[in-house]
């Protein structure tokens, strides 16, 4: 009985499979080409108004560079909404602010029906 040598079937795969592969198209499909340099410096619709509050322990919150009371923040918040469509509030505090008084304009904000309000915090820094 003869034995059938598997080397030269090997071979002829191996070839079928690098004629194949050099004969494939390999154009990317799905690809967008996107021109970045007709930049648009109007704002979109879908753009969102971000408001960075930083609260003290003093009866008063932060908002670029500005101090305010509780009814200046107030109405600050109401023009800065009134300007955009969409918008969000980011409540941070300062070191020596204290959870009651954090909550305390938290809610205030609520009462008032200031909505889209954030709670801001830091990353956690550990000392080696």
């Amino acid at each position: 009985m003869t034995r059938i040598s598997l080397t030269p079937i090997i071979d002829v795969v191996f070839i079928l499979l690098i004629f194949f592969m050099l004969a494939s198209n390999f154009n990317k499909i799905g690809e967008l080409k996107m021109d970045m340099s007709k930049e648009s410096s109007q704002a979109s619709n879908e753009d969102v108004k971000i408001i960075k509050l930083a609260v003290e322990q003093t009866n008063s919150v932060i908002s670029n560079g500005k101090r305010y009371d509780d009814d200046e923040l107030l109405t600050m918040i109401r023009l800065a909404i009134q300007e955009a469509n969409r918008y969000s509030i980011i409540l941070t505090a300062k070191n020596d602010v204290t959870y009651q008084r954090y909550l305390k304009v938290m809610d205030y904000l609520k009462k008032n029906k200031i909505e889209n309000v954030t709670i801001g915090i830091k990353a956690n820094e550990t000392k080696n």
